[in-house]
C-alpha cells in the first residue's frame, strides 16, 4: 500500500504489486541487509503534479516511475524489481463521496434538462395542435358562411 498527494491537495493511496528477485550471487547480502535494517513505515507518501482523472489515466507511466526509484534503492540490497503493477488506486473517502455527489448534481442537471426539452416539446405540439384546430374552425365557419351566401344568392 503506497500513499500519494496529488495536485488537489488530496491523498489518495494504492494498492502494488512487486514481483521481484534476487541474485543468487548476492541473496546471501540481501538478507543480511534487510534482516539487520531498522523497522520503517510501510509506505512512503509521494507527491504527485497530477489532478485525480490524469493519476487514474496515467497509472502505467507512474508504475514506471516508481519501478524505476525502487530498482535503484533496492538493488543495492541485490534485490531486482522485475515489474511495478499499480492493482487500485483508492481516493480518500471524502474525496469518493464528492465525486459521488458531483457525478449525481450532474445527472441531475442532465435529467433537469430532458425533461425541460420534453415540456417544450411537449408545449409546442400543444400549441401547434391549437392553431391547426382554430384553422380549422375558422375554415369550417367560413364555409358556413359562404353557404349561407350562396343560399340567399339563389333566392
Amino acid at each position: 500500500m503506497s500513499s500519494a498527494r496529488l495536485k488537489q491537495r488530496i491523498m489518495c493511496s494504492s494498492m502494488l504489486s512487486l514481483p521481484y528477485n534476487t541474485g543468487l550471487s548476492l541473496i546471501k547480502q540481501a538478507m543480511l541487509s534487510i534482516s539487520s535494517a531498522t523497522p520503517g513505515p510501510k509506505s512512503k507518501p509521494m507527491c504527485l503534479m497530477l489532478n485525480l482523472d490524469d493519476t487514474f489515466e496515467r497509472k502505467n507511466e507512474i508504475a514506471k516511475a516508481v519501478e524505476e526509484e525502487l530498482e535503484k534503492a533496492m538493488s543495492a540490497y541485490g534485490y531486482e524489481i522485475v515489474q511495478t503493477l499499480i492493482v487500485d488506486i483508492e481516493p480518500d473517502e471524502h474525496v469518493k463521496r464528492a465525486m459521488n455527489e458531483i457525478n449525481a448534481a450532474a445527472r441531475l442537471r442532465m435529467a433537469a434538462t430532458e425533461k425541460a426539452e420534453a415540456e417544450k416539446i411537449l408545449q409546442i405540439k400543444r400549441a401547434e395542435g391549437e392553431v391547426e384546430s382554430k384553422y380549422l374552425s375558422g375554415l369550417g365557419i367560413a364555409r358556413q358562411r359562404q353557404a349561407i351566401v350562396d343560399e340567399t344568392i339563389q333566392h
